[in-house]
């Protein structure tokens, strides 16, 4: 096999399974799909919970914030789809309190 066949089938490989977990000292990027920058402001102790949140679960603070606003838009959707990421958001957030 080549590479450029290797490079393929694991491509291939994540974008069925785009829920799998990330393992330790990867870096996570994601296609050129979201090309918006949305900019926002917090104050020191709301950046220090985000930030603290996001090393928790291990994630990029901008994940994690792009996350958690995705859900937000989720939840205000009723379809069955939006419904089982709302609760898989859910399931997260509850699953980085408890150690």
């Amino acid at each position: 096999m080549s590479i450029n066949d290797l490079i393929a089938a694991e491509a291939a490989a994540s974008e069925q399974n785009p829920d799998a977990p990330i393992k330790a000292g990867s870096t996570i990027t994601r296609g050129h799909s979201r090309a918006k920058t949305l900019q926002i402001r917090l104050n020191d102790d709301e950046l220090a919970a985000l930030t603290s949140l996001a090393e928790g679960r291990g994630v990029p603070v901008s994940t994690l914030a792009r996350d958690l606003l995705m859900g937000q838009l989720a939840a205000s959707d009723t379809s069955t789809k939006a419904l089982i990421a709302r609760i898989r958001a859910e399931l997260d957030a509850l699953a980085s309190t408890v150690a």
